[in-house]
């Protein structure tokens, strides 16, 4: 083998170590470390809380939830198992059983129409 050989199969050598690394780390770190977090959707009631709004009289337009009035809500995916079988986390959310931080509504988003409040509905 050649010199030019060599330093080719060492820089592919390299190349090969650095995307087995980085496949690795990555499977490390999202599959059992769980570094990252979810936004979920939980059931909201627009008659006693400000909720995120969707338009569901296309359900194709809505996710397989079929909320069209919810709170969002980020939490850790390693917490997520706490959500029960139905990955419904609004009673963990509740309870304090998993750190949830709810997302709210900003004027914006009341003025654009994504948004509702009890205030809007009775004026309406």
């Amino acid at each position: 083998m050649s010199e030019e050989e060599n330093s080719h199969n060492l820089f592919l050598y390299v190349l090969l170590g650095g995307c087995i690394l980085v496949i690795l780390s990555s499977f490390y770190f999202f599959y059992f470390k769980k570094k990252f977090d979810f936004i979920i959707e939980t059931n909201c009631n627009p008659e006693t809380e400000t909720c995120f709004h969707r338009d569901c009289t296309n359900p194709d337009d809505c996710p397989p939830n079929g909320f069209s009035n919810y709170n969002k809500y980020y939490l850790r995916a390693s917490d997520f198992k706490a959500c029960g079988i139905n990955e419904d986390c609004t009673e963990a959310c509740a309870n304090g059983k998993i750190k949830c931080s709810k997302i709210e509504c900003t004027e914006n988003d009341l003025l654009d129409g994504n948004c509702v409040s009890p205030i809007n509905l009775k004026t309406n």
